[in-house]
């Protein structure tokens, strides 16, 4: 008997455990993608035009930080939409836990962005100066801001301006807000076709105004209706994933050598942008999905692992890249060997530090937010019971 296929009977209380794996993989890759930016930038062809020649082929896959955000976007689009219609609250109380979900975190990591950049306040400025990244700039420097700039940044700004210079890594914060009230928008209506037609609109406007990263939350809720159907096809999913992380390794570089430079914009991976990106992702996500043995390896005990810690990582890696390891690649300036090997015990050390937040922050705070979005259910449920007996 096909486990997938059985599973389809209890699809509306069912956690696909395959796809916190899967965001696990993605915030790694992420990890992967600002270390070599900010280090070789010549492995990252969006960083500088004399790239490596590895950087133009499929292995450019696992670092491509760009692609593994859409995938991020995608697995958002699912989960969103899957999570809001098993729980059927209303769209302000939806709305309302959905930022505080990011914006605390957020603040935080943009918190101790400020610490960490006012203990090291010229360390990325200096190592940009060794290495050539330009990323290492996209960070404040020298003067640091206070820390109510901090707060204001995560509570508002990165909401308004759509990032941060205490952690870059922020600028995925307000795709995921606005892509979550898309999902909350879908989800008001109640039966799955008109929530796919209200879609299919949702998703001309999105390639109308040029937001292409957009499109990932789209594709994300597509994806979740065929699969809550039943409908969605088992067939060729190694293929599906193979093909989206050959398109997902694709840069405007590459596709100059390639020859396709003549595709329209929105064909072409730009940076935050274009449609391939989003097409890439569904396909790796439905291939994770669908094949048994990748679904298998993702749910076991290290993708779980990695899922859990994700967003603890995707949040406080910057900060840490940007000054401890920024000033760790100035003293070991010269010695290659020994930095690229104290770089490999500080990034366990990250992925412990992610865990401990985990454990100890992130856990309390989900909880937190489920004892509120119950504690307002039971209020909004009593005024409506209030409003009917009136």
């Amino acid at each position: 008997m096909n486990p997938i296929r059985l599973g389809e009977s209890t699809l509306l209380g069912q956690r696909l455990q395959q796809l916190d794996g899967l965001r696990g993989v993605a915030a790694i890759s992420v990890v992967a993608f600002h270390i070599l930016s900010a280090f070789s930038p010549e492995l990252v062809a969006e960083q500088e035009q004399n790239t490596a020649w590895i950087a133009y082929t499929p292995l450019s896959v696992f670092w491509n930080g760009t692609f593994a955000v859409s995938i991020f976007f995608v697995l958002s689009g699912f989960v969103v939409t899957h999570a809001t219609l098993r729980k059927s609250d209303p769209l302000w109380i939806d709305a309302g836990i959905r930022y505080l979900r990011l914006a605390i975190p957020a603040t935080v990591s943009a918190l101790i962005g400020w610490l960490l950049l006012s203990l090291y306040p010229t360390s990325a400025t200096e190592a940009s100066s060794l290495s050539m990244s330009p990323w290492l700039r996209w960070t404040y420097q020298d003067v640091i801001p206070g820390p109510i700039s901090a707060v204001y940044d995560g509570l508002l700004d990165i909401f308004l301006s759509g990032g941060s210079f205490f952690n870059n890594a922020l600028w995925t914060m307000r795709p995921e807000l606005l892509g979550s009230f898309a999902c909350f928008a879908v989800c008001l209506f109640k039966t799955a076709h008109v929530r796919l037609c209200f879609t299919f609109v949702l998703a001309i406007v999105v390639i109308i105004a040029g937001k292409y990263e957009y499109e990932c939350f789209v594709l994300g809720i597509v994806l979740r209706e065929a699969w809550a159907s039943g409908r969605l096809p088992t067939v060729f999913p190694i293929s599906a994933l193979i093909v989206g992380l050959i398109l997902g390794s694709q840069s405007v570089a590459s596709m100059e050598l390639l020859g396709l430079d003549w595709l329209p914009t929105a064909f072409t991976p730009q940076f935050r942008g274009g449609l391939l990106y989003p097409i890439a992702a569904v396909l790796v996500v439905y291939g994770c999905m669908r094949s048994g043995p990748i679904a298998s390896a993702l749910s076991g005990r290290t993708g779980k692992f990695l899922g859990a810690i994700s967003f603890p990582l995707y949040l406080i890696h910057v900060p840490l890249l940007c000054t401890l390891v920024a000033d760790l690649y100035l003293t070991l300036s010269g010695r290659p060997i020994l930095f690229s090997f104290a770089l490999g015990l500080f990034s366990v050390l990250m992925i412990i530090v992610a865990y401990a937040i985990e454990r100890w922050l992130e856990r309390p705070f989900l909880r937190l937010l489920s004892g509120l979005r119950s504690a307002l259910r039971a209020k909004s449920g009593h005024e409506a019971v209030m409003r009917a007996s009136a």
